[in-house]
């Protein structure tokens, strides 16, 4: 058998994590390189040095397609979004050329804006990568999960809107440096404490006030020390749910969900507490869509 030599290099740079991907002619991902080194770790701009180490001695000739926070005003070079509804082409359009000190040329991708009826702005940087490899020329309403979770409604394969839930930051916010925190004693699961949290958080309407549930129930005895985290994680995952139900009206078919185990798992058992059907999308969305924009692109075959 044949083993066919590198195409590209795929770079999915988030806030708080880095991924790279050797990625062979055929689609197929030969090595893999992954570290804690998001964006907001990096300091002093110095985005050259941290990509050189993870990425050493992978062929300095191959194309880099690289998406995510990396390429927005905190990243590494600042790419101007594509206004939706955007799809491939769109993205392919919009890359922007980069050649490091190294001699490396890298396409960065850019993210997409939407401005929502009442005028405010939103924006994804990645996800619009992930969609493209999950739905090809498709439709769905998406959701995918992070420390910024996005709820997206995609049509014949173009992101025509979306809404951005900060349901990650703000759990590590209230658990880290918050009094609710004061009481928990372990880590976030999907047990007991997560099912009466995502309840409470689909029948609340109070959100500000439903949060200091998280330590009231532990102050009584209700929930335990052990289960407080998983209780606010559900709370805020209902209460995400809630909001992006009534912009987003998933249907008989329900959404696709992309995003690693991790952060999966307990969303999808939420979702089956709401009553909303879901299926996960590739694990590889995000190396599927950075080949199929280079290709657009012209910069890979």
């Amino acid at each position: 058998m044949t083993i066919m030599s590198p195409a590209f290099i795929a770079l999915d740079w988030g806030t708080t994590s880095f991924r790279a991907y050797l990625v062979g002619a055929d689609g197929a991902v030969r090595d893999t390189r992954a570290s804690a080194d998001g964006i907001l770790s990096v300091t002093d701009g110095a985005f050259e040095p941290v990509f050189e180490r993870q990425v050493a001695g992978w062929d300095v000739g191959l194309p880099v397609l690289a998406s995510g926070m990396i390429t927005s005003r905190q990243g590494w070079r600042e790419v101007p979004y594509a206004v939706a509804p955007a799809g491939l082409a769109e993205l392919a359009a919009g890359v922007t050329r980069f050649v490091t000190g190294g001699g490396r040329t890298i396409l960065f991708v850019p993210g997409v804006s939407y401005r929502a009826e009442n005028g405010v702005p939103d924006v994804i940087r990645g996800e619009e990568t992930q969609i493209v490899g999950a739905l090809g020329a498709g439709g769905a309403v998406v959701v995918t999960r992070g420390t910024h979770c996005k709820w997206l409604a995609v049509e014949a394969g173009r992101i025509t809107r979306f809404a951005t839930f900060m349901t990650g930051e703000m759990f590590a916010v209230l658990k880290g440096h918050s009094i609710l925190g004061r009481l928990m004693t372990g880590e976030a699961a999907t047990g007991p404490g997560f099912a009466r949290g995502v309840e409470a958080g689909l029948a609340g309407r109070a959100l500000l006030h439903d949060l200091f549930s998280a330590r009231t129930l532990g102050l009584f005895g209700d929930v335990a020390g052990h289960d407080l985290a998983s209780y606010l994680s559900g709370l805020l995952i209902g209460a995400e749910i809630v909001g992006a139900r009534e912009r987003f009206l998933p249907g008989a078919d329900g959404v696709t969900m992309i995003g690693g185990a991790a952060l999966a798992e307990p969303f999808g058992k939420a979702l089956d507490i709401a009553g909303i059907a879901w299926r996960s999308g590739p694990a590889d969305a995000a190396v599927r869509g950075l080949a199929m924009i280079g290709r657009q692109a012209g910069v890979i075959a």
